[in-house]
């Protein structure tokens, strides 16, 4: 089977975290190939790879010549929909997060909604990586018997190295945040929990646009020396794993890789109770209002006193998400996707 990934682009994310982890996987069965169509840095291996502009992308696919087109991002959605129709070639888009959240500015998240609800019924298959993915795919028109639910899944992670810990982020508790510093992610709303937690320390690893108004939220807040904005970290596991909590704050969340990798780690999650964050946490963490800081401090106390037995629970939930399983699950939508006629 000769499986044409098409990625809109970005490094950063559940949708470039999913090509580098479950193209590897499909590779060891099928011929792979990667069309980036963004500026990203991607190269996931059992992948041939590709790039394009929008432009040139309907040409490398007409020499690629798939039998099935794998589709992430609106941009990518949008050109495989399109050659799939034209070249009768079954089409299958992963739907990573809600389409609704991605954009900044309202007025382009409804023009994004307008152009991929246009289309969508083009997609042979949906696979949503959560339930309320395909909770909201369904509202939005998505044909019946064509969503599966293929949450994300990890690899074991390796034994965490924590010597370098200390040096890093002095004191305890420590808080962990792992995201890309955008508005949606709610990073603010952990800030303004931390006066209420004067003993908490909390470190920030990603980047992004926020990263220079959360800095200067957390000096206003009186709390700017216990907050530590690490960037993007090569031992981000290492610093998970040494962590009391992972905080997960999100005002939308379509899955939540960084709450299923720090339960693997044994590490409870304190996350807000929006989005798919409910389900993929379960019975690892403490949920909070989202947007309500003051919840989000009685949630991360909760957690704390609670720690000991929330560890062994995060370790059983985030046992339910195996890497071997999405790409098996994976493949097997898009073998399904070639014997649908429609």
């Amino acid at each position: 089977m000769r499986i044409v990934e098409v990625y809109g682009g970005g490094d950063g994310g559940g949708a470039a975290r999913y090509m580098r982890d479950v193209l590897p996987g499909l590779g060891r069965t099928d011929d792979v190939s990667f069309l980036s169509l963004g500026r990203d840095h991607l190269a996931p291996d059992g992948a041939e790879l590709y790039r394009a502009a929008q432009s040139r992308a309907f040409a490398a696919l007409l020499r690629l010549r798939p039998d099935v087109l794998h589709t992430h991002g609106l941009r990518a959605n949008l050109l495989g929909r399109v050659y799939g129709r034209m070249r009768g070639v079954p089409v299958v888009t992963t739907v990573h997060s809600f389409l609704a959240q991605d954009y900044r500015s309202r007025a382009a998240a409804e023009a994004a909604l307008l152009l991929d609800g246009a289309t969508l019924h083009l997609s042979r298959m949906l696979i949503a990586v959560s339930a309320a993915i395909a909770d909201d795919l369904a509202g939005r028109g998505a044909l019946a018997g064509s969503v599966v639910v293929v949450p994300n899944g990890i690899a074991p992670p390796p034994p965490a190295d924590l010597t370098t810990l200390p040096s890093l982020v002095p004191g305890r508790p420590l808080l962990a945040i792992a995201a890309r510093l955008h508005p949606s992610k709610g990073i603010d709303v952990a800030l303004r929990a931390l006066p209420l937690l004067p003993q908490a320390r909390l470190a920030v690893m990603g980047e992004g646009p926020e990263r220079d108004a959360l800095a200067e939220l957390a000096r206003d807040l009186g709390c700017g020396e216990r907050v530590h904005f690490l960037g993007y970290r090569q031992d981000l596991a290492a610093i998970v794993a040494a962590s009391d909590l992972m905080l997960v704050p999100s005002r939308a969340e379509g899955f939540g890789l960084a709450a299923v990798e720090a339960m693997a780690q044994g590490v409870p999650v304190v996350a807000s109770d929006v989005g798919a964050l409910p389900e993929v946490v379960g019975e690892g963490g403490v949920l909070f209002r989202s947007g309500d800081a003051a919840d989000l401090a009685h949630a991360v106390q909760v957690a704390l006193a609670g720690r000991s037995a929330l560890s062994a629970a995060a370790r059983s939930q985030a046992r339910r998400f195996s890497l071997d399983t999405t790409v098996r699950a994976t493949r097997d939508a898009l073998v399904q996707a070639m014997g649908v006629e429609r």
